[in-house]
């Protein structure tokens, strides 16, 4: 079975991988969302914030959410299982610069999809949708360009799920440190 799941990953690996290093197109579009389309999501959360003042909370447990699938969950988890990245495999294309670190999970598709369930569980389904769809974009780029194999994706989608779930779980536990913040933001005139 493991056997099977490995020829998957890399023969959707190589195919995509081989497909955008032959395009001139391909690349550049490739590298633009895999490598810089994950700066506008501070933009995005910014932009929220300031819009909606109902959402302001929303905005905090989503990106509270985001980083605790980014820098505890993904990182612990790529720390212990310490699988390298596809480009250090024979017949993958680097096609652009990244650390040699961990490949499993991807932290990107975790934050993002932690972003995207903790959004649709406060109930803003348009920003729920956007995260997914950036989620859904980044991802697929970063298999393009050797840097994930597809079960990366997967599971950092699984995991930012499951940890989105989490803190909507112990929201009322939280609920007073995300008053605290906005209370904060308000009395210097950030929210």
């Amino acid at each position: 079975m493991i056997n099977q799941i490995l020829a998957w990953d890399n023969g959707w690996l190589t195919s995509w991988n081989n497909f955008v290093a032959t395009s001139h197109f391909w690349r550049i579009i490739t590298k633009i969302t895999a490598e810089y389309l994950i700066y506008a999501i501070p933009l995005i959360l910014i932009i929220f914030w300031f819009i909606s003042q109902q959402g302001q909370k929303a905005a905090l447990k989503a990106t509270f959410a985001g980083l605790l699938a980014w820098l505890v969950f993904a990182n612990l988890i790529g720390k212990i299982i310490n699988r390298p990245r596809p480009f250090a495999a024979d017949g993958v294309h680097e096609l652009f610069f990244h650390r040699p670190n961990y490949s499993f999970p991807s932290d990107h598709t975790a934050f993002l999809f932690a972003l995207s369930a903790s959004f649709y569980f406060t109930g803003y389904k348009k920003m729920a949708i956007l995260f997914l769809i950036l989620a859904v974009l980044i991802g697929a780029a970063r298999i393009a360009s050797g840097i994930h194999y597809p079960t990366d994706i997967i599971f950092g989608a699984i995991l930012g799920i499951l940890i989105a779930s989490l803190v909507k779980l112990l929201d009322k536990i939280i609920d007073p440190a995300y008053n605290y913040l906005i209370d904060i933001a308000k009395k210097i005139k950030l929210a």
